[in-house]
C-alpha cells in the first residue's frame, strides 16, 4: 500500500470513528483495515488512535497527522484534476444524499441528462427524508432543504423556493370565515416531524405586507413530504410547501391554494459537503441541479 492510499485509509477510519465502518465504505475486510493502520503506525513510529472497547479516537500524533494528511490529499487531488481535466470530464463514482420528495420531483428527472453528458461517471444515490450523516455514509454531496444547523460541514445555497399554504378543494370549501393564517385551526396543520415541538408558520400578505402566524401543532406529523401531501389531498388538514413539491397534485385538481394572498419565507436548498472547496464532479452536479431547480420554478410560475 503506497503512502497516499495509507493516508486515505487513515482519514476514512478517523472520519467514521470505526474500523468496521471504514472497511464497509472501502469494501475491504476489517482485519485488512486494522493491519494496514498498524503498518502505518509502525512506519511513523507513533500510535495514531486510542483504542478502547467503546470508542476509537485520535491521539495527539493522530490529530497532527490528520491535518497534514488531509492537506496533502486535497493538494494531490487538485493537481490530478488539473492534469487529467476531471473538472470537465468527471470519472469514477459520486455518492449523493437527497430528500426523497426533492429526489422524485427535481433530482431524478435532472440526473438522466447529467449522466448522458458525463458517461464515465457513476452515481450512488441515497434518497431519504431523514437526516443522513454524510461523513459516516461516505457521501460526497448532500442536498438539504431548510435552514442548516451550525456544523463543521461546508455548505452552499443553490436555490430559494417561496412557500404557500395548500389544501384539498374539499377542505377549503368547508372553511367558513377564515381570511388570515391566524384564524386557521392549528390542530389541522400537517408538518414535518424533524421540527422540534410545534413550528410557527409566519406568512406575509402580498399586497399589504402585513404578517400573521399559525402555530403548526397538528395531530399528524411525518418525515415524508409525500405523506403530508397525501394527507392534505385526503382533506385531513393543510400544508406549507413550495410549488415544485405540490405541482402535480395542483394540476390534477387534488390540491389548491389556501389563503392565496399569503406567502411564507422561501425554503432554501443547500448543497453540503465535508471539507475543502466544492470542486470536480461534485461542483458540476451541484451546478446542474441548481439549473434544474431554476427551470422547474420558472415552469411552475409560467403555469400558475
Amino acid at each position: 500500500m503506497d503512502r497516499l492510499d495509507a493516508m486515505r485509509l487513515f482519514l476514512r477510519v478517523a472520519d467514521t470513528g470505526s474500523f468496521s465502518k471504514a472497511a464497509a465504505d472501502l469494501e475491504i475486510g476489517q482485519p485488512t483495515v486494522s493491519r494496514r493502520i498498524q503498518d502505518l503506525e509502525a512506519q511513523l513510529g507513533a500510535d495514531l488512535f486510542l483504542r478502547t472497547t467503546r470508542a476509537l479516537s485520535l491521539t495527539e500524533a493522530g490529530q497532527s497527522f490528520y491535518a497534514r494528511a488531509r492537506g496533502i490529499l486535497e493538494a494531490f487531488e487538485a493537481a490530478e484534476a488539473e492534469v487529467r481535466g476531471l473538472d470537465n470530464e468527471p470519472v469514477g463514482q459520486l455518492r449523493i444524499s437527497v430528500p426523497h420528495s426533492l429526489s422524485r420531483v427535481v433530482i431524478a428527472p435532472a440526473l438522466a441528462s447529467f449522466m448522458r453528458r458525463y458517461p464515465d461517471l457513476s452515481l450512488d444515490v441515497i434518497s431519504d427524508d431523514s437526516y443522513t450523516d454524510i461523513v459516516q455514509e461516505g457521501v460526497d454531496l448532500a442536498f438539504r432543504l431548510g435552514e442548516l444547523a451550525d456544523s463543521s460541514l461546508m455548505a452552499k445555497r443553490i436555490a430559494l423556493s417561496p412557500r404557500k399554504l395548500w389544501a384539498s378543494p374539499i377542505y377549503i370549501a368547508q372553511l367558513k370565515g377564515v381570511s388570515r393564517p391566524g384564524e386557521l385551526t392549528p390542530d389541522e396543520a400537517l408538518s414535518l416531524r424533524q421540527q422540534s415541538g410545534a413550528a410557527v408558520w409566519t406568512l406575509t400578505h402580498g399586497e399589504s405586507g402585513e404578517t400573521d402566524s399559525v402555530r403548526a401543532a397538528g395531530r399528524f406529523r411525518a418525515s415524508s413530504g409525500d405523506m403530508l401531501i397525501q394527507c392534505a389531498q385526503d382533506a385531513l388538514g393543510y400544508i406549507l410547501a413550495p410549488d415544485w413539491l405540490v405541482c402535480e397534485k395542483v394540476r390534477e385538481g387534488q390540491l389548491a391554494r389556501l389563503l392565496p394572498e399569503w406567502e411564507a419565507p422561501a425554503l432554501p436548498l443547500n448543497v453540503v459537503w465535508s471539507g475543502g472547496k466544492l470542486k470536480g464532479k461534485a461542483r458540476l452536479l451541484a451546478d446542474h441541479i441548481a439549473e434544474a431547480m431554476k427551470a422547474k420554478q420558472l415552469s411552475e410560475a409560467a403555469g400558475a
